[in-house]
């Protein structure tokens, strides 16, 4: 006790009820900002992954057309159900379809990540792009407009997939 002018003091050295409540909103609060932000950086780390493995995707078929050329597309339209160019083909990776493109002229240059959709590439059997859920690739194949450049084929390739909403990756190339 401190006595002051004939008062006694008592020392008060703890905080009120109140103080404490107010403290309790305040680290709930900045709590909830917290989760709040993991929630969203687990989301957006989702997104990225399957980002990244459309445009693995994407990229491998691109790969694959450039190993194929002008004449090797011109040569195997028909296999793949295109009469004449412009044309369009499709397929689904996905992770339960082995050997999902089934034109058999582009195995010999096909990835072979592209044969198979299933585990992923660090996984026990490493045979895939460990696709998760079904990616539709579609190609579309023109002449390029451009007279002078027979030798060449405007390349379009989409890669999407529908989880929350529906996803496309394009990539376009001139093959020639």
């Amino acid at each position: 006790m401190i006595r002051n002018k004939g008062l006694l003091i008592k020392n008060r050295s703890g905080a009120s009820l109140l103080e404490v409540m107010i403290a309790m909103v305040i680290l709930t609060v900045g709590f909830l900002g917290v989760m709040a932000l993991a929630v969203a950086l687990t989301n957006n780390n989702a997104t990225a992954g399957k980002i990244n493995t459309a445009t693995a995707i994407a990229q491998a078929e691109v790969s694959q057309l450039n190993c194929l050329g002008v004449s090797g597309i011109n040569n195997n339209l028909a296999n793949w159900g295109i009469a004449a160019l412009p044309g369009t083909y499709t397929y689904t990776v996905s992770p339960v379809v082995l050997n999902p493109d089934s034109r058999n002229s582009v195995k010999s240059c096909i990835n072979s990540a592209l044969t198979v959709g299933g585990s992923a590439p660090d996984s026990p059997a490493p045979t895939g792009l460990g696709v998760t859920l079904p990616y539709t690739v579609t190609i579309n194949l023109s002449n390029n407009p451009n007279p002078a450049s027979t030798t060449v084929i405007n390349a379009q390739v989409e890669v999407g997939w529908q989880d929350t909403g529906q996803h496309l990756i394009i990539m376009n190339d001139l093959i020639s």
